[in-house]
């Protein structure tokens, strides 16, 4: 990988976020736990002086806060009580490693097992940044447990890809940074058992976005952390947000920090071959060269017995899968017949993922112009049925993603016939490909 230290100039994008009632609300609710005083005046953007320097910040100045824009950020007028160290930071690594054999075994195989404890010892943060990650743990302890681990990953990442030592701070603090935009989302719409909303998305798609003016307005953090942090959610093939960059577009710090980001929302949450198969499903979107070093740090097997499930309707999925693609048929014929250019070129991107779940099911050896036919070549055979079901959980979970792209692209498709778009937009949010076995992270 090429040097992360000297990242290209950074977009123009909008002037840091006012704080919003979710983080304001997170620290009014830390308040309570522990002291927190301002070393300065509050005023809001009318000039209107809101609170006095000494004055405790807790529930009660909530309502007051959050009525206004306030004309710097919270987080320069703050003095915690306790703020978290880099020293804490690196005992909390220890207690990571201490109970998941996973981040064990990555420490042990990046080289130096002891490394990634001890360059966080040594990390220096500005002091927003620690109040802000002291606001994370105490309030959305699930949020810091991925950033810290996400760092952890993104370090040991760049261990076995030879990255200069100079470089490895990087790493770490961009994991640690990437999605503290979070903390401006609402916490009810980032709930494991909430399903988001097509209209709620945007305020979830928002959060690289959010971190990246949080961070670039501070300028002791490195350009190509902030660059990072913007991107880790952009991908190769142009899938990803907030600006659906292409590979070259993206820094090799975004693209390091990205599979990190997928390595830790993977980790421990599934045995050995639904890890495999989430690498797999990503091949064309994440660099090659850092995917194949995440699969030399998990070491995983090459091939490995295992168990079909049995719960698996295998006549109703392959009816679901071929819904979609009489749906993507008729869009075709629409768009080759009755759009203009500037229509079909607004929907590129469909043709290129429709043809990503076409080749994955060529390459597991079925023929997706014949998608009853699989049934029968499948028979009992549990090998070909093992393969079918991996495959059809990869195309899961990429018809999941292609739906919340086509709500990404909204402005963009809002170009083309929406009866001929909203057939397939149907299928794609009403299919479950294999039921409830797969539960794929949320990239």
């Amino acid at each position: 990988m090429r040097s992360m230290l000297h990242a290209s100039p950074l977009p123009d994008l909008p002037d840091p976020p006012g704080e919003n009632p979710h983080y304001l609300r997170a620290i009014s609710e830390l308040g309570e736990q522990q002291e927190i005083v301002l070393h300065d005046d509050i005023y809001a953007k009318n000039g209107m002086k809101l609170l006095a320097k000494g004055a405790r910040i807790d529930r009660k100045q909530f309502d007051r806060l959050v009525q206004h824009k306030l004309n710097i950020s919270i987080d320069q007028a703050l003095a915690l009580q306790h703020t978290i160290s880099a020293t804490e930071l690196a005992r909390e690594a220890s207690k990571v490693l201490e109970i998941s054999t996973l981040m064990q075994q990555l420490a042990t195989r990046s080289g130096d097992a002891l490394a990634v404890k001890h360059e966080l010892a040594r990390l220096t943060l500005p002091p927003q940044l620690l109040t802000r990650l002291t606001v994370m743990r105490e309030t959305r302890p699930e949020l810091f447990q991925h950033s810290l681990r996400t760092a952890m990953i993104a370090f040991m990442l760049g261990q076995r890809l030879g990255l200069p030592a100079a470089e490895l701070p990087l790493a770490l603090m961009a994991g640690l940074c990437h999605d503290m935009g979070e903390l401006h989302t609402d916490p009810a719409l980032l709930m494991t058992e909430h399903r988001i909303a097509p209209e709620e998305r945007r305020y979830v798609h928002v959060h690289p976005i959010t971190a990246y003016c949080l961070l670039s307005d501070n300028k002791e953090v490195p350009p190509a952390v902030v660059k990072a942090v913007l991107q880790h959610h952009e991908r190769l093939d142009g899938s990803g947000y907030p600006y659906a960059l292409k590979s070259a577009q993206i820094s090799d710090l975004g693209k390091l920090l990205a599979v990190a980001d997928l390595a830790e929302a993977g980790s421990d949450r599934f045995e050995s071959h639904r890890m495999d198969m989430l690498l797999r499903v990503s091949r064309n979107r994440f660099a090659p060269e850092i995917l194949n070093a995440l699969r030399e740090l998990i070491h995983l097997p090459e091939h490995e017995q295992r168990e079909v499930f049995a719960d698996l309707d295998l006549t109703a999925e392959l009816e679901k899968l071929a819904k979609i693609f009489d749906a993507w048929q008729s869009l075709k014929v629409f768009l080759e017949t009755q759009a203009d250019n500037t229509q079909h070129g607004a929907v590129d991107f469909l043709f290129e993922r429709m043809d990503s779940i076409r080749s994955l099911i060529l390459q597991a050896g079925f023929d997706p112009e014949d998608i009853h036919g699989i049934e029968a070549i499948a028979g009992d055979d549990a090998q070909i049925l093992t393969e079918l079901r991996d495959m059809l959980s990869e195309i899961d979970w990429l018809l999941r993603d292609l739906a919340n792209e086509i709500d990404r692209r909204k402005p963009v498709v809002d170009g083309v016939s929406q009866v001929a778009l909203s057939e397939l937009v149907t299928h794609l949010r009403l299919t479950r490909l294999t039921g409830s076995c797969v539960i794929w992270p949320s990239f």
